[in-house]
């Protein structure tokens, strides 16, 4: 009985959770498409970009339904870049190992822009 009721809390954490993804899956699809009609402008620049600070989060072993499932959540390598004023963050670990607090590195900086050319999106890229 003690297992049954187990199983069953589990499938049910399963469907929810299934149902919670496909709800932040749905919204962020909405967003994007929103975001999509407000861009008037993209603009591209090789910009030279100071870092200003480096996080690490290191991943953690998650076990769902005991320890049947394990999953590993990835290490992240946050690093907080600052242009002209503006603060901008990309997860790279080649540049967090590479680069030290206070050095300048180029990336390629495209910004999606509305009708009033305020930022609403943007992407950094490392150069080849």
């Amino acid at each position: 009985m003690k297992e049954l009721i187990e199983n069953l809390f589990w499938i049910i954490v399963i469907v929810f959770g299934s149902m919670y993804l496909l709800f932040v899956e749905i919204r962020n699809y909405k967003r994007k498409r929103s975001l999509k009609t407000k861009t008037k402008y993209i603009e591209e620049d090789i910009v030279s970009m100071e870092i200003m600070n480096k996080i690490f989060c290191k991943g953690t072993i998650m076990l769902i339904g005991g320890d049947r499932v394990p999953s590993k959540l990835p290490s992240t390598y946050v690093v907080e870049l600052q242009y002209e004023g503006n603060n901008y963050e990309i997860n790279d670990k080649e540049i967090f190992e590479s680069y030290e607090i206070g050095q300048f590195i180029k990336l390629k900086l495209v910004k999606s822009l509305d009708q009033n050319r305020n930022i609403i999106e943007y992407e950094l890229f490392k150069l080849k």
